[in-house]
């Protein structure tokens, strides 16, 4: 078939204009029929491009994609004034990379002639004559719409989720902080009961004890509050101000030496009961140890320990963990359970020293 039989065969499929000529002035051969047959059977918008740029051949599809009536309303134009502003400089890159022998590829948005909304991923590739030479661009720009809305859907519903969790987030904290103001006034107000008893009356010692819990949950809940998206709480600032407020409650000083895991956080639940179990050790070294009570927390193992210490006499010989009869002991091996913990007790170089293994997990 020669060029003016091909011409008549094309010419329904191709619209108006004789831009496919130009198509054929690359495509010489017996397969030139053939190959511009495949360009325009194509569902992606195909273009051939000239060097400077311009567009030489759009097949029907792509026509039809870019909801262009006729082919000469953009034939012989630049590619890139078919885009938004924001997307020439690309365009005009990727011909420039082409004209030399790369292809190159890239997504980006550009609404039809008629304005309806669109995204293309285009590849845009050389095309080489016999002798191998760049002759013209041809690029493929394949309708990624669909994909593109779902997944802006999908960022709407995290962006709007994201929002939610931050705004709950917030009231989780002020819940924190509030109920830590709480409990920090029912110490306060505990301990204004304490004043005027003597120390070895038995409702001082219910007093001080009550007062020490609600210390422990007030800290708990203030960690939570400058850690509200994590819902984590810091373990050694937590337990510095643990004894920090059983010092000033039992009216003594405490000492806080905190091991090599300093950072080491872990959820409120199992702090709260770590830090009853550190009341408990740090109120009975207060009152019945000497000097200063230290504390430390280290790894042993793949377990994490808790350690209390104190410059006193000492342990009877003889004792056992079970022997302690008191209800905040009892309560401290309540709480290890919960955390999968185990509590003991020796003797040190220098006085009593409780401990409380626990996993990390």
């Amino acid at each position: 078939m020669g060029r003016s039989g091909l011409k008549k065969h094309m010419a329904p499929a191709l619209a108006t204009s004789g831009h496919y000529l130009a198509a054929l002035d690359l495509l010489n051969g017996q397969e030139s029929t053939f190959t511009l047959s495949i360009l325009n059977a194509s569902p992606d918008c195909i273009k051939l491009i000239d060097l400077d740029g311009s567009l030489a051949f759009m097949n029907h599809n792509g026509l039809c994609a870019m909801e262009i009536d006729d082919f000469a309303m953009v034939e012989g134009q630049p590619w890139p004034v078919l885009w938004p502003e924001e997307g020439r400089g690309m365009l005009r890159d990727a011909v420039t990379s082409a004209a030399r022998g790369n292809a190159t590829g890239f997504e980006a948005y550009c609404p039809t002639a008629k304005g309806t909304p669109r995204w293309w991923h285009v590849s845009v590739a050389p095309v080489r004559d016999a002798d191998g030479r760049v002759a013209r661009i041809l690029a493929s720009s394949r309708d990624i719409t669909d994909r593109v809305m779902r997944e802006q859907l999908v960022e709407a519903d995290n962006a709007r989720l994201e929002h939610e969790l931050e705004q709950k987030c917030v009231l989780l904290a002020e819940i924190d902080h509030r109920v830590k103001n709480s409990f920090t006034l029912i110490s306060g107000v505990l301990r204004m009961q304490m004043r005027g008893m003597a120390e070895d009356d038995a409702a001082h010692a219910a007093l001080a004890d009550a007062a020490t819990r609600i210390s422990t949950l007030a800290r708990v809940h203030e960690q939570l509050h400058f850690n509200a998206e994590t819902r984590e709480v810091p373990v050694a600032p937590y337990l510095a101000s643990l004894v920090e407020d059983l010092g000033r409650t039992l009216g003594q000083e405490g000492q806080v030496l905190i091991g090599a895991v300093a950072d080491l956080e872990m959820p409120a639940e199992k702090a709260i009961a770590i830090g009853l179990i550190a009341a408990e050790f740090l109120g009975n070294a207060l009152k019945h140890g000497l000097g200063a009570v230290h504390v430390n927390l280290s790894a042993v193992g793949d377990a994490m320990r808790l350690e209390v210490s104190d410059e006193g006499s000492g342990l009877p010989d003889g004792f056992e963990m079970s022997d302690v009869k008191g209800l905040g002991m009892r309560m401290a091996q309540v709480y290890a359970a919960q955390v999968g913990g185990t509590l003991n007790c020796a003797n040190g170089k220098v006085g009593a020293v409780f401990w409380l293994d626990f996993p990390l997990d």
